[in-house]
């Protein structure tokens, strides 16, 4: 909604602020325009301070050059994972299970950066080698490095937060079917009921599924934690 993506070559794509030509506008419509092209420049800018605050981690998409016009990212050919499932046959258990701990150390990461995503969709989770990649930072928030992760940032979101939305990812996962679920769809968000939410007794983590939605975890390391001793006593780690 607010960048475009230009293919570069086969391993790279260029992600730059999406702008309205003014010349086709006039009145109020010149206004929101107007008012358009200079929040997607804001949030174009946020993006990328967020990305060199990231710098380079094995579950984030790569960015090889930052300027306040583009962002040259590694061109994942193999889409997001909201279409891979759609598309693609399902995946091993070893696989899910890898892409699981590689998305929670990832967040782990970007939350010891300081920064807390947002926006955790399947539609922003990449496939590049068949490997996960977090992606589209623009909605996301910077904060100072010394932080403290367990407080909100002044508008509601979380480290709790983060985790349900990662919780829904899992549960797309396992179940190998896509799902869409966002905090703050509603002007007055909150937390889901169990009544709201999909059976996941039947799936090999749905013990840790149903504790992301109901917010037990206080960090992420508490989830990576739990992840892992799970998955050691399953034999699938």
């Amino acid at each position: 909604m607010t960048g475009l993506i230009l293919l570069i070559d086969d391993v790279r794509v260029l992600k730059v602020p999406k702008l309205y030509n003014l010349d086709g506008y006039e009145g109020q419509k010149l206004d929101y325009a107007r008012l358009g092209n200079e929040d997607n420049c804001e949030i174009f800018k946020n993006e990328k301070a967020i990305y060199e605050r990231l710098e380079h981690h094995k579950g984030i998409i790569q960015c090889f050059k930052a300027s306040d016009e583009a962002l040259e990212l590694a061109y994942a050919r193999e889409g997001n994972l909201e279409t891979y499932i759609e598309t693609q046959r399902e995946p091993q258990i070893s696989t899910k299970v890898d892409w699981i701990l590689s998305l929670i150390d990832t967040l782990s990461y970007i939350h010891s950066r300081g920064v807390l995503v947002d926006e955790i969709a399947l539609r922003n989770i990449l496939v590049l080698n068949k490997d996960l990649k977090l992606a589209d930072f623009g909605q996301s928030v910077l904060l100072p490095m010394m932080a403290d992760m367990t407080t909100d940032d002044g508008a509601g979101l979380t480290v709790k937060v983060e985790i349900l939305h990662l919780g829904w990812v899992f549960y797309a996962i396992t179940a190998w079917q896509n799902s869409r679920y966002y905090y703050f769809e509603s002007e007055t968000p909150s937390w889901p009921m169990p009544k709201e939410l999909p059976t996941a007794d039947d799936l090999f983590c749905g013990i840790i599924i149903k504790k992301c939605w109901a917010g037990e975890y206080e960090s992420v390391e508490a989830l990576q934690k739990e992840a892992v001793a799970l998955f050691v006593n399953l034999s699938l780690a």
